[in-house]
């Protein structure tokens, strides 16, 4: 957790920030000007190797910035040690368990499709 302190943290939240902002408005310009996307296109580009690296680093992202945003919420308010460490555990379970969920997921998709 010591990487995760103070100025690193805050730093880390707000370039997953921007990282997260990046794909929100490139998804959302593709959706307004770009032709409807269909099951075959979000297959082809969930399956294609540049899009599955970019998927997984969104679900990255997101779970890294999901981490520091509630590690921080647990810290501040639950005061209790014997409460804030299991909590912490379950938030990080949780959290490296829809990535590996996600990384799997697109190795498959991948396997089949190649």
């Amino acid at each position: 957790m010591r990487l995760f302190l103070g100025q690193r943290a805050w730093m880390l939240q707000r370039v997953t920030a921007v990282v997260l902002l990046l794909f929100v408005a490139t998804g959302a310009a593709t959706f307004v000007v770009g032709p409807p996307m269909t099951y075959d296109r979000w297959f082809a580009l969930a399956t294609s190797p540049h899009g599955s690296v970019l998927i997984a680093v969104l679900f990255g992202a997101l779970c890294l910035h999901g981490w520091i945003g509630l590690r921080d919420i647990v810290l501040d308010y639950v005061k209790p040690l014997w409460v804030r460490l299991p909590l912490l555990s379950l938030v990080g379970l949780l959290l490296i368990a829809i990535m590996i969920r996600v990384v799997l997921t697109l190795a498959a998709h991948m396997t089949i499709a190649g």
